[in-house]
């Protein structure tokens, strides 16, 4: 495995991860209904979606490397 599809792999569990988060925050919110909650849900599925868009322009961007 390259460096290539190392650093690939860590954003996406990245994103996974700020997926999850988001989850657990929408979760607080549901059973605590502050606002911080859910900001911190949108903010970090925001995130996520950022990841996965550099990571899609990375490989594109890399794809003549070896």
């Amino acid at each position: 495995m390259n460096l290539r599809w190392v650093h690939a792999m860590l954003i996406l569990l990245s994103a996974v991860l700020a997926v999850l988060f988001g989850f657990w925050c929408l979760g607080l919110y549901r059973e605590e209904d502050k606002v911080a909650s859910l900001l911190a849900a949108v903010a970090s599925f925001a995130v996520s979606f950022g990841l996965v868009a550099y990571d899609s322009w990375f490989l594109r961007k890399t794809r003549t490397l070896r």
